[in-house]
């Protein structure tokens, strides 16, 4: 089935790869039941890919090319984009980079998306999101207490997510801001799809398209409120904003935080005091788009420890090492009972440590944990960070 030459960086990584199999060992993927085979892992797929595009003198002359099938590009799309093989390569190679290259290149040859993903595009094209929501009701979030100012210190960046399903994440933030007294914007029915979904999922067309694409759109509105830093409290959103949006259109200049980046800020400053404590032990899920990806450890913590009396506790498994929640890259959308078992799993690794409140700092995360509780038949609360802050200063 596949035709062409392989995106040149994908190429070259795949010969880079030294077969070690350290990465197949922090999979998350290899935790599921069926899906341990090398065929799913990052070694197995990368030895494939080599072979793909150099089969070997006596391959050559005999024909005998690996195919790029579609149980192969199936493979591919098994992957939540958590970065964790990038941590134990000994290569360097920046995998996530890779997969979405090579799933674009999937989409240009017709090999992809796989099925649920391909009414994602048509969802954003049509009403700039992938929860097939109104457009006009992607402003309905926001609270009558909401001081927009013309002269915004910050714009608030809600994403889709917290627009239409959490939304709760982007009132909390509004009450955050309020209590430290930041001058801010939001964008309302201005604002689009970053495009993270299609970008994980190889569907970029939309997402770059010099007219109408959402990167020029966001981008133009942005500079049309003038804004100087822009915060989000979503870990893709931020993501995405920070990494690719710089790809494809070169370095941005306003500022950009993560919420949990600029609550520790605000602390910092002075400017935000924790009044309220926490009433429960309180573990803190690493987001893998902000972790593993930006390095956003302490300041989420720093939080945390900054509640009166705080009850915070830490899970064996964090940091760099955490384990992925199984929301990312597009996967649950494809796969969503192997998402929330791996949910599940963190959910179960969270109770063993003593947690009663399971806090994470992405509407992702959020959603999928509480699904993982449920479906594992254990009463554990999921909460997200901001909301937290949010409880505690108002």
């Amino acid at each position: 089935m596949g035709n062409g030459r392989l995106p040149v960086e994908v190429e070259l990584d795949a010969h880079a790869c030294l077969q070690c199999g350290y990465c197949n060992f922090v999979c998350p993927i290899q935790l599921l039941d069926g899906q341990g085979w090398e065929s799913y892992r990052v070694r197995g797929k990368m030895y494939h890919l080599k072979r793909y595009s150099h089969p070997g003198f006596l391959g050559r002359i005999i024909g005998d090319r690996p195919k790029l099938s579609g149980e192969f590009v199936e493979r591919v799309y098994n992957c939540t984009a958590c970065g964790y093989c990038q941590i134990a390569c000994h290569a360097g190679i920046r995998f996530n980079d890779r997969w979405e290259q090579l799933k674009e290149w999937f989409v240009e040859k017709g090999l992809g998306p796989l099925e649920r993903h391909k009414a994602l595009r048509s969802r954003v094209v049509a009403k700039h999101n992938p929860y097939d929501e109104p457009h006009e009701r992607r402003g309905g979030w926001i609270p009558t207490e909401a001081s927009r100012s013309a002269n915004a210190e910050v714009l608030f960046f809600a994403g889709c997510t917290a627009s239409y399903r959490q939304q709760r994440i982007a009132r909390d933030t509004i009450r955050v801001l309020n209590a430290a007294g930041v001058e801010y914007d939001v964008l309302g029915e201005d604002e689009w799809c970053c495009g993270s979904p299609l970008i994980r999922t190889g569907q970029t067309d939309v997402v770059t398209n010099e007219e109408d694409g959402l990167v020029k759109h966001n981008l133009r509105e942005f500079e049309k409120r003038g804004a100087r830093a822009v915060v989000t409290a979503c870990a893709g959103c931020f993501m995405t904003l920070s990494h690719n949006y710089q790809i494809y259109a070169g370095k941005h200049d306003f500022e950009l935080y993560h919420m949990t980046q600029f609550i520790d800020k605000l602390i910092t400053d002075g400017r935000l005091e924790l009044r309220r404590p926490l009433m429960r032990r309180v573990a803190y899920h690493d987001p893998c788009h902000i972790g593993r990806h930006f390095g956003i450890y302490e300041e989420p913590r720093r939080i945390l420890k900054a509640f009166p009396d705080s009850s915070y506790i830490e899970l064996p498994r964090n940091r760099q090492n955490a384990q992925c929640c199984g929301a990312g890259g597009g996967f649950k959308i494809q796969f969503n009972d192997r998402a929330e078992r791996l949910a599940s799993l963190r959910v179960e690794e969270a109770v063993a440590a003593g947690a009663e409140v399971l806090v994470s700092a992405c509407p992702f995360c959020v959603t999928n944990l509480s699904q993982g509780a449920k479906d594992a038949g254990i009463d554990l609360e999921v909460a997200e960070l901001v909301s937290l802050v949010a409880d505690s200063v108002s």
